[in-house]
């Protein structure tokens, strides 16, 4: 890859659920509100004042197990246990309609590696006590009602969000319960400022996902008419798109040839779609960057290739573009030729080299863990990968918390976690203000001979707003 590609990543404060598709209306509860998400305004939840101090009466300094110095562990967990949820969507029901794709239980897999995690000191010598709490996708609200769950019902110390928490929930547990969070997605900008050092993410902030692309592909956007493509529905971003992409293209003096937003209404965009169809056409669109979520993008796409307009999509992981999952919803010839830009490592297979060391340490270390052998290719290896990557980041922010545990020490723990490597993801890594882990990105392709992505050149630096 072109190592002009990929801006230098600037340290400091840094400031995606599928949408709503034509064909399933019923998915638009599959996230949180979008006024929500992008909005700044969050439901109205009470703050117990127990979350934030979960742990801060136990003394790390004067427990058997630790460093009398420093309070790091140095063996098993012998504190008091803190609550560690685990937050997720059950996403059973959409994936068999063929709107996401399937996962593995979590259960035994977090079960079996916070146990593990306890074995080699927990939390700053707190041991791990696991709870998984789970949000119904076609009930709107269910995911604050978790997060109420996890926060004041289970007195949760830390808050884990995985495969597509953000929005409601994130307000909910970081401001309205002032409880720490980790996602393993990216939030708007204005979440990290308003969780006041409350929630780390492994991806960039969406801004970030969003310049990527135009960052990555700025050649390819400077020879030909592209548009720039969302929604108004949940996993659209289109509010990242008005007050930081369009701005930031017009600083760039790259002018798109049309913005489409798409409603979030399955009957509304419907009517939406043959209008700005015919606007591409007239303007010779040939590119488009796409940010809104999955489902909205996928039935323009079916739409776009049955009008026989010809487009090339690049992407990033706003909203999850650069992932298998689009391959479910786009048409394929409508995808050949994708490109994406994301901080992930998938694509290996389709570039025909090695698995990631890091990705097979994880499948081996919990397939021994639960007495199964686990496959680059399981579905296991969904449940195992969000288990490995949170319980490693948990072990070393702990191990760099100074006094007692709470969540002041901890949000000051990882913004000294500068360097950490997990699985199926490029450089990892924090600062101080600094609340997004991810460092490096590569280019992925999609191609129709293999229906499948394939990863392109090396990692190189994030771009960071």
């Amino acid at each position: 890859m072109d190592d002009t590609r990929f801006a230098p990543k600037r340290r400091g404060r840094r400031r995606s659920c599928g949408a709503l598709t034509l064909s399933a209306a019923l998915l638009v509860a599959a996230c949180s509100t979008a006024a929500v998400d992008e909005g700044g305004e969050s439901s109205d939840a009470s703050t117990p004042d127990t979350a934030s101090s979960a742990a801060g009466d136990s003394n790390g300094s004067d427990v058997d197990g630790t460093d009398s110095a420093t309070g790091t562990p140095t063996g098993p967990a012998t504190l008091e246990p803190v609550t560690v949820a685990v937050l997720y969507p059950d996403v059973s029901v959409a994936a068999e309609f063929g709107f996401a794709e399937e996962i593995a239980d979590l259960g035994p897999a977090f079960e079996a590696v916070m146990a593990d995690a306890n074995a080699r000191g927990g939390i700053a010598g707190h041991p791990i006590d696991i709870q998984l709490v789970e949000f119904d996708l076609l009930v709107a609200g269910d995911s604050v009602r978790a997060c109420l769950t996890a926060t004041q019902d289970l007195g949760a110390f830390v808050v884990l969000g995985t495969n597509g928490v953000f929005g409601d929930p994130i307000s909910c547990v970081t401001e309205q319960n002032e409880t720490f969070m980790i996602t393993d997605d990216g939030a708007p900008e204005e979440f990290y400022d308003r969780a006041d050092g409350r929630l780390v993410t492994l991806l960039p902030n969406k801004t970030e996902t969003q310049v990527a692309i135009i960052e990555a592909f700025r050649t390819e956007l400077e020879a030909a008419p592209f548009a720039v493509f969302s929604s108004f529905d949940t996993g659209g971003d289109n509010v990242t798109v008005e007050r930081h992409l369009l701005p930031y293209l017009a600083e760039e003096q790259l002018e798109p040839a049309a913005v489409v937003v798409l409603d979030g209404d399955a009957d509304v965009a419907a009517s939406q779609i043959p209008i700005e169809i015919e606007r591409l056409r007239d303007a010779g669109v040939e590119t488009i960057v796409s940010t809104a979520g999955f489902f909205s993008t996928g039935a323009f796409a079916q739409a776009l290739a049955a009008a026989d307009v010809d487009v090339t999509w690049i992407g990033s992981d706003a909203a999850g573009f650069a992932s298998d999952l689009y391959a479910t919803q786009m048409e394929p010839t409508q995808l050949d030729g994708a490109r994406g830009v994301t901080v992930r490592t998938f694509g290996w297979q389709g570039a025909g080299i090695d698995e990631p060391v890091r990705r097979v340490d994880c499948r081996e270390r919990v397939g021994e863990l639960l007495g199964i052998e686990i496959g680059p290719d399981s579905l296991d290896v969904t449940a195992a990968i969000p288990a490995c990557n949170f319980a490693d980041l948990l072990v070393a922010a702990g191990e760099l918390v100074e006094g007692d545990l709470d969540t002041a020490s901890l949000s000051a723990a990882f913004q000294r976690l500068d360097t950490i490597e997990l699985a199926e993801f490029g450089a990892v890594g924090f600062g101080p203000d600094d609340f997004t882990g991810a460092q490096a990105a590569r280019e992925v392709v999609w191609s129709l001979d293999c229906m499948c992505w394939s990863s392109v050149g090396d990692f190189e630096p994030v771009y960071d707003t």
